[in-house]
């Protein structure tokens, strides 16, 4: 068993969450033809549910443990023991503090360097020719950056972009203008926002992953759209 496969926890299919110590047999073996690999668990919970609330039932979500690079990418990849019967697979990722753009472009050097150093057996990744687009290839490829295929940033902002007009957001921002001042404010404003606002719902929730778990993720919005054509579209 590689690390990668030590780290994973959970899968989801059709919009059902699977603890892998309990269906070990989902390990390493894709079971649909569409897949979507995200950086991280709140990502598979929140894609889980936005595809549940869709009624999209033919999609698989997984996950990588961490930023998308060389090795893990590449290491990911080959644990599939039926990578061969994709016909499509997106990767979802944060932008962090570069543009969209930018880390596509990115993405873009390291499956140059997975098909040239490191292939996947049997396979010719062929990566799509800009962000808004899928390969050609079989499988197709797409690629979604957080939070809107354009801007830099993170999965936390598109949350906040969707519960931004929720009661106790005037909570919150009074909350981050306070921390703003501290002499070591927040790393990741963001992420400290949106923590803040979960503190404020009468159950405590972790993450926002938990939140679109929970129903306190807002999935009938327009700041949506961007993420659902690209899911309607694998």
């Amino acid at each position: 068993m590689t690390d990668t496969e030590e780290k994973l926890k959970e899968i989801s299919i059709d919009g059902k969450i699977y603890d892998l110590k309990k269906f070990p047999q989902f390990n390493n073996t894709i079971q649909r033809s569409k897949l979507i690999i995200g950086e991280g668990l709140d990502d598979l919970y929140f894609l889980s549910y936005y595809l549940k609330s869709l009624d999209i039932r033919d999609i698989e979500v997984r996950y990588i443990e961490g930023k998308f690079e060389l090795k893990n990418l590449s290491s990911y990849l080959k644990i599939f023991n039926n990578f061969n019967l994709l016909k499509c697979f997106a990767l979802v990722c944060d932008a962090d503090d570069i543009s969209a753009e930018e880390e596509f472009n990115r993405l873009n050097k390291i499956f140059n360097e997975i098909n040239t150093k490191d292939p996947v057996p049997g396979t010719n990744l062929i990566f799509p020719d800009d962000i808004n687009s899928f390969s050609d290839g079989t499988p197709q490829i797409g690629v979604f950056v957080f939070p809107n295929n354009r801007d830099k940033g993170r999965l936390e902002d598109l949350f906040l972009s969707c519960v931004n007009d929720k009661p106790g957001m005037e909570c919150v921002n009074s909350f981050m203008d306070c921390v703003s001042n501290l002499e070591k404010p927040p790393r990741i404003p963001s992420k400290a926002k949106a923590s803040a606002y979960l503190a404020t719902q009468y159950e405590t929730i972790r993450g926002i992953g938990g939140a679109a778990r929970e129903g306190i993720w807002e999935f009938n919005t327009d700041e949506l759209n961007k993420v659902k054509t690209f899911i309607e579209n694998l």
